[in-house]
């Protein structure tokens, strides 16, 4: 079968799944463009192996948007047995969109997460427009199904599908003993009793400044190790210094062949965005075998943890440094390496395969 995927950029944990799938299809896909700018260059680490690329000339803007009529230009001189959306959100998605729509081509809307929000009707149109009309639906989560339920898409054509960023062969396959990771983060001048990891973006909404409050009032033997970039680095550093928290350490970004380790050898997770359409940090902490506190608010959190069999779940209402301290009285570690195994990218194409083969 041959396939067409238009995506925004190739993200790593993207090319690792199309990788896989191509093995499988005739995997054609369209990046609208390079990298999105506000990705760290070491984001972009994985090759193309299995799938061919379809180079587009157009228009960046901001971070990931993008505007190009190169998608109906290779629509209109190739055929496939089926078209796959990514979603909207960009120009070239909207324009791609409303040309497949005016020629009745079939094709379907692939969405990776999705939060029903309280809007303006006029919005609720807009996004009902785009969303609305496909012949076929993927949805990562429960959640994200509603959402596309909300904006016209029928029950009954939506297909599920476990996402995943993870290979079955990267899940930890023996539990490390304590001086392992102990001696792990000594490289990095780490040293505490306790390690928690919290693998972030410093963005907002990634709520990193409560955290760093909460931690005011920890242990000191608790130490705190938040991995990643963003334009609040600045800002989370100066609270750290001002209030001396020496149990609390910012490692700059680590690249994807290199997070699994820090997750590894830590001793609990910890992850409170204000929101997130999905979250993939979620299954790789469960990977390796990590007993982690997740927000309710991200869509991975809800889909992946059981409270209190697999993992902790915090809602803005809880009390953070007691959830904290009831994580320190749990071992998660094989419920959490339990579930990774149930959501794996090898998974991940079964389902998608399934799904072609009745569609098609």
């Amino acid at each position: 079968m041959k396939i067409l995927i238009v995506f925004n950029h190739p993200a790593p944990y993207k090319v690792r799944f199309f990788n896989m799938l191509g093995k499988h299809i005739n995997l054609h896909v369209i990046f609208e463009r390079q990298k999105a700018s506000d990705r760290h260059p070491l984001f972009y680490d994985q090759k193309v192996t299995n799938f061919t690329i379809h180079p587009i000339k157009g228009i960046n803007l901001g971070s990931e948007n993008h505007y190009s009529h190169g998608v109906i230009k290779h629509l209109k001189n190739n055929e496939y047995d089926l078209i796959i959306m990514n979603g909207y959100s960009t120009f070239t998605e909207m324009k791609t969109i409303n040309y497949l729509k005016r020629k009745k081509i079939p094709y379907c809307f692939y969405a990776n997460g999705g939060i029903v929000k309280k809007e303006c009707f006029l919005k609720y149109i807009f996004k009902k427009h785009f969303i609305s009309g496909a012949s076929a639906y993927f949805s990562s989560s429960h959640e994200t199904s509603r959402y596309l339920e909300h904006y016209g898409a029928p029950k009954d054509k939506i297909f599920r599908y476990s996402y995943s960023t993870i290979f079955d062969d990267e899940i930890l396959k023996n539990i490390l003993p304590k001086n392992v990771k102990r001696n792990f983060y000594k490289k990095h001048n780490i040293e505490g009793a306790n390690i928690f990891v919290s693998a972030t973006s410093f963005i907002k909404r990634k709520n990193n400044m409560f955290l760093l409050k909460t931690w005011k009032n920890m242990n000191t033997a608790d130490h705190l190790v938040l991995i990643g970039s963003g334009k609040e680095k600045t800002k989370l550093e100066r609270f750290i210094n001002k209030n001396n928290l020496n149990n609390v350490h910012i490692l700059s970004f680590v690249p994807r062949n290199e997070i699994l380790s820090f997750l590894a050898h830590a001793d609990y997770g910890i992850y409170l965005s204000r929101y997130d359409i999905y979250g993939h940090v979620i299954n790789e902490s469960l990977s390796q075998g990590l007993s982690i506190i997740a927000s309710y608010n991200m869509n991975a959190t809800k889909e992946l943890i059981k409270h209190g069999k697999n993992g902790l779940i915090y809602k803005n209402s809880d009390d953070l440094p007691t959830l904290i301290a009831n994580l320190k009285e749990c071992d998660f570690t094989k419920e959490a390496l339990k579930t990774a195994k149930e959501n794996t990218i090898e998974v991940m194409v079964i389902q998608h395969l399934k799904i072609f083969k009745e569609l098609i």
